[in-house]
């Protein structure tokens, strides 16, 4: 069954054991931010987009590689490069480090 907003999961695993997953669904409610702390963001957007609501990688395998991966399975299953997927905020000093490195212009928010 389909929702109305492409709700869906990602789930990456190593040795039988779950190490990151991505929840996403699909919106077209956006504004450009270019990263930088307090800095404010851009105007909006109605372009429909892939947006990431969770990301988690277990601390184990984190800085090897999961996120970004569990990032561009979204990405591609969407039909779009990694810099057009949509981040819901606040996001997290561990998801701004992974976002910058994905798409080191800026992201898109919502």
């Amino acid at each position: 069954m389909t929702s109305k907003d492409n709700a869906r999961a990602y789930l990456l695993k190593a040795n039988g054991h779950v190490v990151g997953y991505l929840v996403a669904h699909d919106t077209d409610h956006h504004r450009p931010w270019d990263l930088v702390d307090e800095s404010p963001l851009g105007d909006a957007d109605d372009t429909l987009r892939p947006r990431i609501d969770l990301v988690w990688v277990a601390d184990a395998y984190r800085r090897q590689g999961v996120g970004a991966t569990l990032v561009q399975a979204l990405a591609d299953d969407f039909g779009s490069p990694v810099a057009e997927v949509s981040w819901s905020t606040p996001i997290s000093r561990s998801g701004r480090h992974l976002a910058r490195r994905l798409s080191p212009s800026g992201i898109w928010v919502s």
